[in-house]
């Protein structure tokens, strides 16, 4: 154990400690010497615009550096918005015509979509248009992951519960207004956050009922506003404290943009509140 703990730069009483801690885990073999599985975590998935590109493999140079300035522009619901082309390329350090021409080849790849950005007045009628925005689509890292297992026994399950609870609590999102691409694209990341980021029905309605929505009001982008109001993109459920004890008076988890509690207990960890989706997230 001394020439052990000499070899990490430890005392021998911390390496007996966290040894104990390793083979009470399972990962090392009460001989104490023998690792039972590898005990390195996983690499984070990606979570944000920047390293979700970062993990895509783009044969041409010009390409990538459309989509990394993409990237690097999109808001909150992976989006960027209100930025003219020319400022655009400008970041990219190249004409807009190249610029253009990229962007087709990303759009054909389906790695993002560009699409007209239209705004209504307060009576719901068209008052204008501002600049195209351009929706990176993550979706594809979950289309994959449904798709891989579409043979299973159960597999439509989480596509058919996640088609129920939209229908439930944000009818503005499979309704006919909304284009058949999106309605496929929401309920598929809808679904993966409850196969794969294993979240439970009851959050993910109280995530999308946080913020009130009245379709009356004519939303333009139904697809953006309900992304602001999931969980961030191959995130995992984390409970909160008051959740694990069974409390609802007490160790709320906070925005991490204003850093205020929730007033729900059970919301998880990393949520926005709904006051900043409405700052962040224009819906109409």
């Amino acid at each position: 154990m001394g020439a052990f703990a000499s070899h990490l730069g430890i005392a021998p009483r911390t390496a007996r400690v966290h040894l104990s801690v390793l083979v009470e885990a399972g990962h090392v073999d009460v001989d104490r010497r023998t690792p039972l599985h590898p005990v390195t975590p996983a690499p984070a998935p990606p979570t944000t615009p920047g390293r979700w590109a970062a993990t895509l493999t783009l044969t041409c140079d010009t390409c990538r550096r459309v989509l990394t300035v993409v990237a690097e522009l999109a808001g909150p619901d992976w989006t960027t918005r209100g930025i003219a082309r020319a400022e655009l390329a400008r970041h990219a350090r190249m004409t807009p015509k190249t610029w253009t021409l990229h962007i087709g080849h990303l759009e054909a790849a389906e790695i993002l979509r560009k699409e007209a950005d239209s705004y209504r007045a307060e009576d719901g009628r068209w008052a204008g248009s501002r600049p195209d925005r351009y929706v990176l689509l993550s979706d594809r890292v979950f289309d994959e992951l449904l798709t891989a297992g579409q043979d299973l026994p159960g597999a439509r399950w989480f596509e058919d519960a996640a088609h129920e609870l939209l229908t439930e609590v944000a009818p503005w999102a499979t309704g006919s207004k909304v284009v058949p691409s999106d309605r496929r694209a929401l309920v598929r990341r809808v679904a993966a956050h409850m196969e794969h980021g294993r979240y439970p029905r009851d959050v993910l309605r109280r995530m999308i009922t946080r913020r009130s929505i009245n379709p009356l009001h004519g939303i333009t982008d139904a697809y953006a506003l309900l992304i602001s109001l999931l969980p961030p993109p191959m995130s995992t459920y984390t409970p909160s404290m008051g959740e694990v004890l069974g409390l609802t008076g007490s160790s709320r988890t906070v925005c991490p943009e204003c850093e205020q509690p929730h007033q729900d207990a059970t919301i998880p960890v990393g949520v926005m509140c709904g006051v900043c989706v409405r700052k962040l997230t224009p819906a109409f």
